[in-house]
């Protein structure tokens, strides 16, 4: 009540105030460490995979079903999720945030090299990337 009482009766008081709480939310703003787009590696992995000629149910069955198979045992899988139609399949492998997404990558890479001999002949090598959700529109 006394703040209010004295702003009220000496206005100079209250501006001074303001000035000096603005002032040193500015200063205190420019020394505090702060990124605008900080680099963060999010623990996400994306599979595609190309068949030509191959409907989404061959492509569900003889390719997709096998690839997440070889990734469900990889340490720190949390959610493993899988799309197909014609010709193509996409698979996002997610993990653990505080795992290592670089190991997580040559660990899914290592899979689906072993998981290759299941997969039919003349399919395309699977593109295996870590996605970043920043990096799409």
């Amino acid at each position: 009540m006394n703040l209010t009482k004295t702003s009220v009766t000496n206005s100079v008081f209250a501006w001074m105030l303001m000035a000096s709480l603005i002032l040193f939310g500015l200063l205190s703003a420019q020394r505090m460490g702060m990124s605008e787009m900080p680099d963060v590696d999010f623990p996400v992995v994306n599979i595609s995979i190309t068949y030509k000629g191959a409907s989404p149910e061959v492509m569900e069955t003889v390719v997709v079903d096998i690839i997440e198979e070889a990734v469900i045992s990889v340490e720190g899988v949390l959610n493993v999720e899988s799309s197909s139609k014609e010709a193509e399949a996409n698979v996002t492998v997610e993990f653990d945030i505080n795992r290592d997404i670089d190991n997580a990558l040559n660990e899914v890479q290592t899979k689906i090299a072993q998981a290759q001999r299941k997969l039919p002949k003349d399919i395309d090598p699977p593109i295996i990337t870590k996605t970043n959700p920043e990096d799409q529109p």
